[in-house]
């Protein structure tokens, strides 16, 4: 007799599913398996985006004088190791295994190393063939050098209990029932609570209240799923009516791009991608060429954009309003395409020659932002739960550790420099400043001041706070 799956689930069949899920996993099963990744798997990419540093020796004399012929070094930042377990170093000098128990009863940071591979060689300017040679006699590999000290996860995969049942951690003082999850730092346990943020590659529309420049808004966080790097914003506008009552158009749409100052035209972004007549603009953007409301909103941003006709002349229009300035046409040029490449709306595509992919996908939003501003469709609601996302221990260290890696690589660059400069030779021991991350990952858990911008200011507050047991 063949079983009937067809009745319903009942809400006790339900529970016994979720009970079962947490009875397997624990209840912070989330936080060690996004600890155990960022270790893993994203340390490591963040180490390669920051992977090469070049010292190039300068004339005491005249520092600003640089000869083709002079050699300069490269330094190359290779495999990143963890020690294999948290240590502590005595006073008599002998390193001793750890447990998280010992860390909490005499106050001490549960931390392993962090240990870098790195290459050392120096490039020499050949005349004949126009291009740097490697000196193979300077090259040197210097394994595993103290770079600082990460705070462990207890119960992860490089912590001393790892490995042990419940029989080996009650011997080491340990709760069989402590489900870890938790750092511990100068003997404090500190959990890092998620962070709810927007979900990436979702557009947004939204409106804005008077008295703004701008009515509506579009805008994207975009970000490659297999890259650990921060998300690229792109946003599109549309003006409001008050403000274009003062230069007497129509309400015009532009879009900002990163590393551009300045908002950009939209059809002039079209241009920059390679479709400068009107017509091949209007198809990326329209579905219905019937549809004159939306004809007459897109109208006057194609007059703004009339004295723009051709794509050079359009690159060369973004590039004077970026960062490159003081530089040649041809430079302002090349900058503007590796911007649109790699900056803008990454999720779509990074390499060459997927214009058209980055026109559409621009089309569709600007379609999304019309059709909000005629009133067709709603704006809208940043509350959305399905558009959600939670940002745990691993994705958080992540973005913590690439802005002091970074301030570790300047500071490594200048230091040997200095020496260089100096004639002391390279010192790498003296140069790498081991401080910048250890104490700069302590500080985030114990004050729970997560990461800081430009100007030095705190990002995220509250972000590690107090174990309650």
């Amino acid at each position: 007799m063949e079983e009937d799956y067809d009745e319903d689930i009942t809400q006790e069949e339900a529970w016994i599913v979720v009970s079962s899920f947490f009875v397997k996993h624990g209840l912070v099963s989330q936080q060690i398996g996004s600890f155990n990744q960022f270790l893993e798997t994203n340390i490591q990419e963040i180490v390669y985006e920051n992977q090469e540093l070049i010292i190039t020796p300068e004339k005491k004399y005249a520092p600003n004088e640089k000869s083709e012929s002079e050699f300069k070094y490269v330094l190359m930042f290779g495999q990143l190791h963890i020690s294999h377990l948290p240590y502590f170093k005595e006073k008599d000098d002998q390193y001793n295994n750890v447990f998280p128990n010992e860390a909490r009863i005499r106050n001490l940071t549960y931390e392993s190393d962090l240990l870098l591979d790195i290459t050392r060689f120096s490039k020499v300017w050949d005349e004949e063939k126009k291009m740097d040679i490697t000196k193979e006699s300077d090259t040197i590999h210097a394994p595993k050098n103290f770079i600082g000290k990460i705070p462990i996860m207890v119960r992860s995969k490089f912590c001393s209990l790892k490995d042990k049942d419940d029989r080996g951690r009650v011997d080491v003082k340990e709760c069989i029932y402590d489900q870890g999850g938790y750092f511990i730092i100068n003997g404090g346990e500190k959990v890092i609570v998620a962070q709810e943020r927007m979900a990436n590659n979702f557009v947004y529309v939204f409106k804005k209240k008077e008295p703004a420049a701008y009515s509506w808004l579009a805008e994207i966080r975009s970000n490659l799923d297999s890259s650990n790097r921060p998300p690229s914003q792109f946003t599109v506008k549309i003006s409001s009516k008050a403000e274009n009552k003062k230069d007497n158009m129509g309400q015009v749409i532009r879009a900002r791009i990163p590393y551009i100052k300045k908002d950009i035209p939209i059809v002039i972004l079209f241009r920059a991608l390679g479709f400068v007549a009107d017509r091949d603009i209007l198809d990326h953007i329209l579905f219905d060429y019937n549809d004159i409301s939306l004809l007459e909103l897109l109208r006057p941003s194609l007059e703004e954009a009339f004295v723009i006709q051709t794509q050079d002349v359009a690159l060369d229009f973004i590039g004077r309003r970026g960062s490159a300035e003081g530089v040649s046409r041809n430079k302002r040029i090349q900058y503007t395409k590796e911007i649109l490449q790699r900056e803008m709306l990454p999720h779509v595509s990074t390499t060459a020659g997927n214009e058209s992919k980055k026109a559409f996908f621009i089309g569709y939003i600007v379609h999304r932002l019309c059709n909000a501003a005629l009133g067709r469709a709603n704006e809208d609601d940043r509350d959305h739960y399905g558009k959600k996302r939670l940002d745990m221990a691993g994705s958080l260290f992540a973005g913590l550790f690439r802005q002091l890696f970074r301030k570790f690589s300047k500071e490594t660059q200048l230091n040997l420099k200095r020496m260089v400069d100096e004639q002391k030779g390279m010192n790498m021991i003296l140069a790498l400043k081991n401080k910048t991350i250890t104490y700069g990952l302590r500080y985030a858990l114990a004050t729970g001041n997560w990461g800081t911008n430009k100007s030095g200011q705190v990002l995220k507050t509250g972000v590690a706070q107090v174990l309650n047991r």
